[in-house]
């Protein structure tokens, strides 16, 4: 069937459903990799820490923002809706299509090539890509057969998630092993503060703290939507974060910057791995390392779900073609699904893991970036407007957001060409696709939609 609008999507899912969501998406490749590419670089187990903890204050900041935005308009989307409706149709096209190809799909393929890296530590004759192409594959076929099944493993996978950290953090920290070393151990061995650095390791923590804008991609979906996004999202933050801030304290147990490399100086990728050897030896370590390649395929899996909804949101809009607004007899958007698996196998073939994550998390940082600068304009142009939440503080949580986004995004520009390539790349690529295709087929907002 081809449904006209979001709101033909039955509300199936609630205030934990929407925080199984956000927990499921963010614990995934981010935490089980970042702090391995960047602690030497940071230089002391006090910046390590520092890092995570101004990426959980970013996130909340923005989550604040979403669930205001998302209770003047509960329907699927996230930021293209949301950006769509205060600038107008093409900067919502472009958010919404840059965040679908660089959000959901590169998350798909940088989680995916993680994946790989883990799984080739358990059988060495499989390739990372290999595996990741696999693990695209099924958790694509999953969500093709039922909302239900792809929520369900959601769910699990969520949970399982929580089970895997916290008792990663219990017994880590119990561990008496003569090689490890506290963060306040490791103080002195700092480098020296460096801006730059920390901004560019800030694009990587970025990318482990996306997913916290999830759940507002599926608000159709979601019963009660003001309500279940306010204490849903909020509640999956706040657990992510201190069992984020736990595990680094962990890892920097097992071992202490400067530790965190390769035999030839490069760095470690699969960090989750090699703390888990280190603090439990070769064997459990192993068991640890297959527990997280289940946590990494969840991740795999929700990302195909939520972004197969943006592009079901533009189609039924009529910016994309209307066949991806196609769902089939289960309520599965299934062209969209098998359009962003084959885009995530492209960037699986062609792209690195380190260049891939920091991209991915400045690009979507960005995207979000200009949708809280569009809370902003709204307060000032409508304030008469009907918000069932209203961000408490205002306006500190976005104006954070916005000076962090800048920050980083200058840290990474600088000191990352290639991020300023794909930036560009990206905005060029949905330009050309609005002036070609969507701008003669693009419906404008229902009445009432536009508030600004």
């Amino acid at each position: 069937m081809h449904p006209q609008d979001s709101n033909r999507q039955k509300r199936n899912l609630g205030l934990w459903s929407a925080a199984g969501v956000v927990v499921c998406g963010m614990v995934g490749a981010g935490i089980f990799t970042t702090t391995g590419l960047h602690a030497a670089e940071l230089g002391s187990g006090w910046a390590v820490m520092l890092v995570w903890a101004v990426g959980g204050l970013l996130a909340l900041c923005g989550t604040l923002t979403y669930i205001e935005l998302a209770s003047l308009w509960p329907e699927a989307g996230g930021s293209y809706v949301y950006v769509r409706n205060i600038y107008g149709p093409i900067s919502g096209f472009v958010a919404g299509l840059s965040m679908a190809i660089v959000g959901y799909i590169g998350s798909m393929a940088v989680v995916g090539l993680t994946l790989g890296t883990y799984f080739q530590k358990v059988i060495p004759s499989v390739s990372p890509d290999l595996a990741a192409t696999a693990a695209v594959l099924i958790a694509t076929l999953i969500h093709c057969h039922g909302v239900r099944e792809g929520n369900t493993v959601n769910q699990l996978g969520a949970l399982f998630k929580i089970i895997l950290l916290t008792g990663l953090v219990c017994w880590g920290f119990s561990v008496d092993a003569t090689a490890a070393v506290h963060p306040s151990s490791v103080v002195g061995e700092s480098t020296g503060f460096s801006a730059s650095v920390f901004g560019s390791a800030m694009a990587a923590v970025a990318f482990a703290f996306l997913g916290w804008d999830n759940p507002t991609c599926i608000a159709g979906e979601i019963r009660n939507t003001s309500r279940s996004l306010k204490w849903g999202m909020t509640l999956g933050l706040l657990m992510v974060t201190v069992l984020y801030l736990l595990v680094n304290g962990v890892f920097l147990h097992a071992a202490a910057p400067h530790e965190m490399v390769q035999p030839d100086g490069s760095p470690i990728e699969d960090i989750g791995r090699f703390a888990a050897i280190r603090l439990f030896g070769e064997t459990v370590g192993m068991t640890f390392n297959i527990l997280i390649l289940l946590a990494l395929f969840s991740t795999i899996s929700l990302s195909a779900m939520v972004g197969a909804r943006v592009f079901y949101s533009m189609g039924c809009k009529g910016e994309l073609p209307e066949v991806f607004a196609t769902l089939n007899r289960r309520g599965s958007p299934v062209i969209a699904l098998a359009v962003q698996c084959a885009a995530a196998l492209l960037l699986i073939q062609f792209t690195g893991l380190k260049d891939l994550l920091e991209s991915v998390g400045v690009i979507l940082t960005v995207i979000s970036g200009a949708t809280v600068l569009g809370l902003i304009l709204l307060r000032i142009r409508r304030p008469e407007l009907h918000r069932p939440f209203r961000v408490p503080l205002y306006p500190v949580p976005p104006v954070i957001y916005l000076l962090l986004t800048i920050w980083m995004a200058w840290s990474v520009f600088r000191s990352n060409p290639t991020s300023i390539i794909l930036t560009l790349g990206t905005i060029g690529v949905t330009l050309a696709i609005w002036f070609g295709f969507s701008r003669r087929h693009s419906r404008p907002p229902s009445s009432g939609d536009t508030a600004a």
